[in-house]
Formats: C-alpha cells, sequence, structure tokens
C-alpha cells in the first residue's frame, strides 16, 4: 500500500480525525487509499515511527509558496506496526495492516464497550458465582471486540515514546482479557 509519514502529533490529530490535510514539498498523481505512519522525531507521548491510520488521498492543491497541500478523509485505523519512512510515498506490504474498530473514535469505542459490558452483565446476571467466563460461551462477536481492543493498545504501546504515567496504566494492560481459541 502507498504510503506516507508525518510527525507524530500529525499521525494522532489525523487517527482522531482532527487533521484532513498535509503540507508536502511534492505533488503526486496518486489518488487513493495511502497508510499514514509518523516519522522518525520524537515527541514525549507521541507515537514514533509507528503505522496508525489509512486515508483517502482525494486531492493535491498547489500553494502559492510552491509546496502541496494533500487533501484526504479517514478511512480507519490500524492495528499499529513499526515503519521505516522515506521520502514521498513508498510502499508497505498490505498483508501486515490489520484494520479494527477504530479506538480513536470515542462514539465507536463506547458504543463496543457498551456492547461488551452489557454482554457480560446479563451473562453474570445468569452465572452470578462464575469467576471467569469460559471462551467458548462467548459470541465471537463480543470476542473479537474486546481482543481487538486490548491488542490495539498493546500494540500501540511500545511506539509512545516516553509515555506519561497515565498512558503506562492505559496502554500497559488488558481491560477484557479474552481466551484465544
Amino acid at each position: 500500500m502507498k504510503t506516507i509519514t508525518v510527525d507524530p502529533q500529525y499521525l494522532v490529530d489525523i487517527m482522531i480525525g482532527q487533521k484532513t490535510t498535509d503540507i508536502k514539498t511534492e505533488a503526486t498523481d496518486f489518488r487513493g487509499d495511502i497508510l499514514v505512519a509518523s516519522n522518525g522525531i520524537r515527541q514525549s507521548g507521541l507515537p514514533t515511527r509507528m503505522a496508525g491510520a489509512v486515508v483517502a488521498l482525494t486531492d493535491v492543491v498547489e500553494l502559492a509558496d510552491g509546496r502541496f497541500e494533500w487533501q484526504f478523509t479517514l478511512r480507519n485505523l490500524v492495528r499499529p506496526f513499526r515503519v521505516v519512512g522515506q521520502a514521498g510515498l513508498f510502499d508497505v506490504d498490505e498483508n501486515v495492516i490489520v484494520e479494527p474498530i477504530n479506538w480513536y473514535d470515542t462514539k465507536a469505542e463506547d458504543a463496543a464497550h457498551a456492547k461488551i459490558g452489557a454482554w457480560i452483565d446479563a451473562y453474570v446476571a445468569q452465572h452470578p458465582d462464575i469467576e471467569r467466563i469460559p471462551r467458548t460461551d462467548i459470541p465471537d462477536e463480543i470476542a473479537a471486540m474486546a481482543s481487538s481492543f486490548d491488542q490495539w493498545r498493546l500494540a500501540y504501546y511500545p511506539f509512545i515514546e516516553k509515555p506519561s504515567k497515565q498512558q503506562k496504566l492505559a496502554f500497559r494492560k488488558t481491560r477484557y482479557d479474552v481466551d484465544h481459541e
């Protein structure tokens, strides 16, 4: 997949849907899906050399100063993995890209947690003495959401440069701890 690198803060802004353009010194005729990764600049609390999102590049507009504004829309997040950037567009093997639920989208995350929580509450109400829910009793859809959440957070953590105490607490542990069949 075609890939670009951006500053770490820009990647986070793209991942939460706040950034839909990036200024580049070069243009491209390419339009379509692009993997976005953070470059090697180290900034406390931000991901370094990490793939984080797929965007749809919709247009490239030349600016008055000769630079180019790349315009895009967020398609989805990807499970974080290491990317060593290059100048301009470069290729990354599409087979390493996993697309979980968008855990940076607060509404999607809240809806997923509510669905998981409602299922857990209903199960525990029927089995009040249970200490751990057997994986065989968990519907695949619920297990996939819970596992995706934990795996995404655990994959994201190693890329954070000088994580804060809050980030360490949030990203280094699982929330659902679903056994895999």
